[in-house]
């Protein structure tokens, strides 16, 4: 029994579904809530990793925990420029801003969320699901820089 092909990602039929994908984005599942508009744009960028259609609700549960981590690593981020890398304590010793440990424990959890999502696949074969998420990406760049003939996306 011959292997099952994949489908052509340049095929119509990909490209009708890739526009049709990118009109709006991934809706968190249910009791996950974006609180403002920081976290709806860092959704929106690791949404746009797959293919709206390849992701299950558990990875999307897991991309949410990776948003809130990611402002945060941000956040301290910005601590940390402002600060600098050298404190002066109390006795007057130079020692590694605390900070440094704190961004670095927040980068190995979100890295361990990414991990387990990777380990989640989706029954989809890998090269389907990153030729989709590019086809996607492709039909966004050209809804962008298209005129108003086409139907206007939603954000």
């Amino acid at each position: 029994m011959p292997a099952k092909k994949r489908p052509d990602k340049n095929s119509t039929t990909a490209m009708v579904k890739a526009f049709a994908n990118i009109g709006d984005g991934v809706a968190p599942p249910d009791g996950i809530d974006l609180s403002n508009d920081q976290e709806r744009i860092v959704w929106e960028q690791f949404t746009r990793a797959r293919s709206k259609d390849d992701w299950r609700e558990i990875d999307l549960v897991l991309v949410a925990k990776a948003v809130k981590i990611e402002l945060n690593i941000r956040r301290y981020q910005e601590q940390l420029d402002q600060q600098g890398a050298i404190l002066e304590n109390a006795r007057g010793t130079q020692i590694e801003n605390p900070l440094f440990r704190v961004i670095d424990t927040l980068q190995r959890q979100q890295l361990a969320i990414m991990r387990s999502m990777s380990i989640n696949k989706t029954g989809t074969d890998p090269r389907t699901v990153d030729g989709k998420a590019k086809t996607e990406r492709k039909a966004r760049r050209v809804a962008d820089k298209s005129d108003d003939l086409l139907a206007s996306r939603s954000h």
